[in-house]
């Protein structure tokens, strides 16, 4: 808890100390920066945006992976809870609106969920990251298999979803 990472519209990730001192800057996105995460470990962190790539990268400030594979803006993005995966949903008028597993190391896909109707606000790993929850603004919550399969939708919202957890028990 010694640091914050923070993304922007004006396409950049930052590390901050507590202080509230600059860390690092990382530039390479090209587009607004929607959503970033440290990795269990604390080493990297991932980014996505709206210029359809996911990124990861070092404490250092190396650019590690850039991955690309959604056809639209990328919304949101979380690292497994042992750091080996990284889910990330997608969106926008032009957009795949669709739930991507890769792999952090390679960069490699490992799975697409599709069932959305429209753009992917929000994505979570279970906390044995075997689950995943996506939040669209289809005003669903689902639920999705590690292997990609559909385990559960829920419906009940009159509006988008922006936001999703598991608990942590």
């Amino acid at each position: 808890g010694q640091r914050i990472v923070s993304g922007s519209a004006d396409e950049t990730v930052r590390v901050w100390s507590l202080a509230g001192e600059q860390l690092l800057e990382m530039e390479g996105h090209t587009d607004w920066v929607h959503s970033v995460a440290f990795s269990p470990d604390g080493q990297r962190i991932v980014s996505c945006s709206d210029d359809r790539t996911v990124r990861v990268w070092s404490l250092e400030g190396e650019q590690l992976q850039d991955i690309q594979g959604h056809t639209g803006g990328v919304l949101s993005v979380a690292f497994s809870p042992d750091g080996q995966r990284i889910v990330s949903g997608s969106g926008g008028p032009w957009g795949d609106k669709t739930v991507r597993v890769w792999s952090a190391e390679t960069g490699e896909q490992l799975h697409e969920m599709q069932g959305h109707t429209d753009r992917v606000w929000s994505v979570a790993f279970s906390p044995d990251g075997q689950r995943i929850v996506s939040g669209s603004a289809d005003e669903t919550v689902r639920v999705w298999s590690l292997a990609g399969e559909q385990l559960l939708e829920m419906e009940g919202h009159t509006d988008w979803v922006h936001s999703v957890a598991f608990s942590p028990d």
